[in-house]
């Protein structure tokens, strides 16, 4: 289950932020407090300040929810407007004000009145650490409610994010609502503001089924969304379940009272009302437990993804003879402070920064690296860490990632949004008295193109970034046009709900498998079931390869190599994906970006990840050398490498990283053999950027790697009939000890690498050529 949380909860009187609560009880955590913040006074009874961050309308019937949730409930009035409109908070953060002043340009937004809440809530209760809400699909809400309560210590909380495109245990037709009104959620509408919802239901329940049958009619004819997250109606919690609420809220009728604002709109004002008790058995019953659906871990295809391991032979064979390193890592001695700088058209990259002459402390070899990479963005490339879009940390040991974070971090305390990254360990693979290796990509178009996924709630749908990173970046091909590259932080087997690393005995999943391989199974399928969320939510349709980063002992490194293998392969060749059409987001859910509708005047739909396709075969076309070729599924998987490392985050066995291409139509070229080389690669359809992985199938008679990878690069222009490809940036995956220099690559120091058949390799090599 994880860590208990002290959660303070923050409530609106709607639906959304109730029913989150009540996740949070199921999922182990004590509310501790209710916070809620509401219009100035002297704003008027029928006040609503038609906030996209508040719901302020019935805020005069909040003072009773404390009492019925037997919790402390902590006010604040609202100050300011929405001063910082960019759907990520903090961009005007660390701008300077008129007056010169760092910080105030965000002084008098409406958000930090939140601050000053959840300030006060925690001087009395110095014991909270979490903070919920009812975030659906508003990003504009999720990143200021995460900017003030990761400011505050406060790790945040969300449920229900993304929650109608979760799967669930059993098939369902109305999702959402009708969870809430299994568990006894009793949610009165109190505004309508939406063509086709008339004021004759304000007051209706919108959990019954009558409510809801009206609002999907309103929704096909007239547009919107049946949750309300596009602002279409405002609802008051007035009943729950038992014990939670020890009460209800009663509203006599000449209490209520209609106000009609413009275009349609209407809402109820309201002069009083009372607690009505429940009866002391009815206060005594925890059903709703029971009754609460709690999302599937696993999406359909990646359930049968893992059902497929399963069935994979569970005992390794002996292992084969394995390729001898010549010349190890750690023998190396010319690294430095050398460093690799590969400039393209849309990206560059600098690679393998590092500072062995400080000494052995790392947190002093990144306070270097950190310096140095500033300098060569400022004074060589004229860029800032602003145009950084994906950066990878190799250290000797996981036991030093806390030093090296923190110093990482300094990097992009100004930036609401950090690169996408991955981190591995290589221990005693790294070359000698280095810790810590550097490398990144720096985008070169302007920030305002670009797209990042920065998501530090912690949900249901994908784990929460617990550090100075992004889940992902995008760098447009061009300015004009669709279509990007979208580079994939490391994804760890981590279920999101709780943060911690999945095994079957934490799922109660029986099994009767080797067990030190049962786990493996399922965090390889969870972790690659991340990559595929945030990938689609970043609308990549095709990935360019896929790297799976592996902890594994000798006895057992060649099956996990073939199993990930087979995972990659496996998601990639479903054929009856229909099949899980009982998954499907229930079409009354789809809902609408509220901000995006304001900003843009388009009601963009926000549930659109689930129906986008991953692997997007209409996007490819098969290419082998100059002939185009029929559509095979089987031939047509992107690229993949197993890289063996001594330790994970969290101590994960497995971490898949990948780069994925956007909304652009894309070449595929068959896996090729060439003497001692295999290769696989696609490209844009334009040819401007291509992505090859070479093998290099074992050493040589002199074990110059840097020779064979020179002679592999040479086939592959051949190959591909492109010239200078040699020159493109390369990401080497080898045991031996490479002069990066001298090959200008970007090298990971490993302990063995691996292709997609479970051959092991001397080295793989993956080259991004940009025209």
């Amino acid at each position: 289950m994880g860590r208990e949380l002290n959660v303070i909860a923050l409530v609106s009187g709607g639906k959304d932020s109730f029913f989150s609560l009540l996740h949070c009880i199921a999922n182990g955590h004590q509310a501790i407090a209710l916070a809620n913040l509401y219009p100035p006074d002297g704003a008027g009874v029928e006040s609503d300040l038609n906030s996209l961050m508040y719901q302020t309308v019935g805020h005069t019937l909040l003072p009773l929810y404390g009492e019925i949730l037997s919790l402390p409930l902590y006010r604040q009035e609202i100050h300011g407007t929405a001063v910082d409109q960019a759907m990520d908070y903090g961009t005007l953060r660390n701008a300077p004000s008129p007056q010169g002043k760092p910080g105030c340009a965000t002084e008098e937004d409406e958000t930090e009145s939140m601050l000053k809440l959840l300030q006060r809530v925690k001087e009395n209760h110095p014991e909270a650490n979490a903070v919920s809400s009812g975030a659906i699909f508003s990003t504009y809400q999720r990143t200021r409610i995460e900017s003030v309560g990761l400011r505050m210590a406060l790790t945040p909380l969300a449920y229900l994010w993304q929650y109608p495109e979760l799967p669930t245990p059993k098939p369902r037709s109305a999702g959402l609502l009708e969870d809430m009104a299994a568990v006894g959620l009793d949610a009165r509408i109190i505004k309508v503001a939406s063509g086709g919802l008339d004021d004759d239901l304000l007051w209706e329940n919108v959990c019954a089924e009558g409510t809801r049958k009206k609002i999907a009619g309103a929704v096909q004819r007239f547009g919107g969304g049946v949750l309300g997250e596009g602002g279409e109606y405002e609802t008051l919690v007035v009943d729950g379940p038992s014990p939670v609420w020890t009460g209800g809220i009663d509203v006599r009728a000449d209490q209520k009272m209609i106000y009609q604002g413009g275009g349609g709109e209407a809402c109820l004002t309201f002069t009083g009302g009372c607690i009505r008790r429940k009866d002391e058995k009815q206060g005594q019953t925890s059903t709703w437990l029971e009754n609460l659906r709690l999302p599937s871990l696993l999406d359909f295809e990646f359930k049968r993804l893992l059902e497929t391991l399963d069935d994979e032979d569970s005992h390794p064979s002996a292992a084969d003879s394995r390729i001898s390193t010549v010349l190890p890592f750690a023998a190396v001695h010319d690294w430095e402070d050398k460093y690799q700088l590969c400039e393209g058209k849309w990206t560059s990259r600098i690679s393998n920064i590092s500072a062995p002459f400080v000494g052995n402390d790392t947190g002093k070899q990144m306070e270097k690296i950190k310096h140095t990479l500033l300098w060569i963005l400022e004074e060589k490339m004229h860029h800032s860490v602003l145009e950084i879009v994906f950066a990878t940390i190799v250290l000797r040991s996981m036991d030093d990632f806390p030093a090296v974070n923190e110093v990482y971090g300094e990097l992009f305390s100004a930036k609401p949004n950090p690169p996408a990254r991955v981190t591995v360990a290589c221990g005693e693979s790294m070359p000698q008295g280095i810790n810590v290796i550097v490398s990144v990509v720096v985008a070169l178009q302007p920030d305002r193109y670009r797209h990042r996924l920065h998501i530090q709630t912690r949900s249901y749908w994908a784990p929460a970034n617990i550090g100075p990173y992004s889940q992902a970046t995008s760098v447009p091909f061009e300015t004009n046009r669709a279509g990007a590259l979208v580079y994939i932080a490391g994804q760890i087997p981590l279920v999101p709900a709780s943060m911690e690393v999945v095994t079957r005995a934490s799922l109660d999943m029986a099994h009767k498998l080797v067990p030190n391989l049962a786990d493996f199974r399922l965090q390889t399928s969870l972790a690659l079931q991340h990559l595929w969320r945030v990938g689609k939510a970043m609308n990549v349709g095709w990935w360019t390869g896929g790297v799976a980063f592996l902890v594994a002992g000798k006895e057992d490194i060649k099956y996990k190599a073939s199993l990930s293998a087979s995972a990659w392969r496996g998601i990639h060749t479903q054929r009856d994906r229909d099949e899980g059409a009982d998954q499907a987001i229930p079409s009354d859910e789809v809902d609408f970006d509220v901000w995006n509708q304001q900003q843009t005047g388009n009601r963009t739909l926000k549930t659109v990840h689930s129906e986008n396709k991953l692997p997007d075969f209409a996007m490819v076309s098969i290419k082998n050398g100059n002939t185009q070729e029929e559509k095979d599924v089987n031939a047509c998987i992107p690229p993949f490498f197993a890289v063996e490392v001594a330790q994970l985050p969290r101590g994960s066995e497995i971490e898949w990283q990948a780069v994925g291409i956007s909304r652009a139509p894309v070449r595929f070229f068959r896996t090729t053999s060439e003497h001692n080389f295999s290769m696989a690669a696609c490209s844009m359809a334009s040819n401007e950027m291509m992505v090859c992985f070479v093998g290099i199938k074992s050493f040589d008679a002199k074990g110059d790697i840097v020779a064979q990878s020179e002679e592999a690069l040479l086939a592959l222009e051949r190959r591909m009939k492109m010239s200078d490809m040699i020159n493109g940036h390369k990401t080497v995956y080898t045991s031996h000890g490479i002069d990066h220099f001298r090959l200008g690559a970007q090298v990971i120091p490993c302990k063995s690498v691996w292709d997609s058949s479970g051959a092991e390799l001397a080295a793989g090599i993956v080259v991004h050529y940009e025209v």
